[in-house]
């Protein structure tokens, strides 16, 4: 079987820029994207798609956004059998906001077992302890499993400037968490697309489908088309809002119309920010310069 595999997709985030048009949202980039990607199942090139969560940015997103999903969800399961679970960002769940889509998406807001046309799938959705996680895994996979779907951390994950690493208490998974029925995890939760070697299991991580911070800002976005039978995938990449985090002024030169700007302390200032809407560069002012950025800024 093919599988579709894609994840945070972060529907509903609200974000204001100086600059942008009016009616202009940030949720109408991740919406497109979401779309961009489910249209590989819609067009017949899979078999199957799976999300594996952070469907929504908010665990209590709005009902736009709700919409919006139901819309994109409910046509792609007519197509091909889909499944939905939730992320860290969906910590309330997702049936009560998605309800019944159809008999063709299975929404799991618990570890659960099923089959996914062919594939003998387990589903285990974000769980804030990596012991919760091992134990659930252990439960559910006691035969062979073809795919396990997950949305937490695993030892070695890369984001910029960071590696997870198993800790007392902590979500990230040990290779020694995942039971030897499992070969092929398709995982959410970090942003930063990668296939990581994780003792006998390999964890694909396609990333998010569009950049959701600065930290982001250079990293391509997509999705994982995968071969089951074959074990194997490739990455598709999708198109994402172009950001510039500017420290100096001469990052201005790389400011294109649409550009989403981050301003360092020192260049926060009108003169600034006019050089930003000249070049079509929207100014944002809640990612200037947060904690985060400081840490993974390249």
């Amino acid at each position: 079987m093919r599988v579709l595999h894609l994840s945070d997709t972060h529907l509903g985030v609200d974000r204001y820029y100086a600059g942008a048009p009016p009616g202009w949202r940030r949720a109408d980039d991740h919406l497109a994207a979401m779309r961009s990607a489910l249209r590989l199942a819609l067009d017949g090139q899979v078999d199957a798609v799976v999300h594996t969560g952070d469907l929504f940015d908010r665990s209590l997103p709005p009902s736009r956004a709700v919409s919006e999903a139901i819309e994109a969800l409910a046509a792609v399961g007519r197509v091909v059998p889909t499944v939905v679970m939730p992320g860290n960002h969906d910590r309330r769940g997702l049936r009560q906001h998605l309800g019944d889509l159809g008999p063709g998406v299975r929404v799991v807001d618990e570890p659960s077992a099923f089959l996914l046309g062919t594939l003998r799938c387990v589903a285990i959705p974000f769980l804030r302890d990596a012991v919760d996680w091992a134990a659930a895994a252990a439960l559910l996979c006691r035969d062979a499993v073809d795919l396990l779907l997950a949305h937490n951390a695993f030892d070695g994950a890369r984001v910029p400037g960071f590696t997870f690493r198993p800790r007392p208490g902590h979500e990230t998974v040990a290779a020694a968490d995942v039971p030897l029925a499992v070969r092929d995890i398709l995982c959410g939760h970090i942003h930063t697309r990668q296939c990581l070697a994780l003792g006998h299991a390999r964890v694909w991580m396609p990333g998010s489908t569009e950049r959701t911070s600065f930290v982001e800002r250079r990293e391509t976005k997509g999705a994982l088309w995968y071969d089951a039978a074959a074990r194997m995938g490739r990455w598709i990449d999708l198109p994402a809002r172009p950001m510039v985090h500017a420290r100096q002024l001469s990052d201005l030169d790389e400011v294109l119309p649409g550009t989403l700007v981050a301003l360092a302390p020192d260049l926060r200032n009108d003169e600034v920010a006019a050089l930003v809407r000249e070049r079509g560069g929207w100014v944002s002012p809640w990612a200037r310069a947060t904690p985060q950025q400081a840490l993974f800024a390249r």
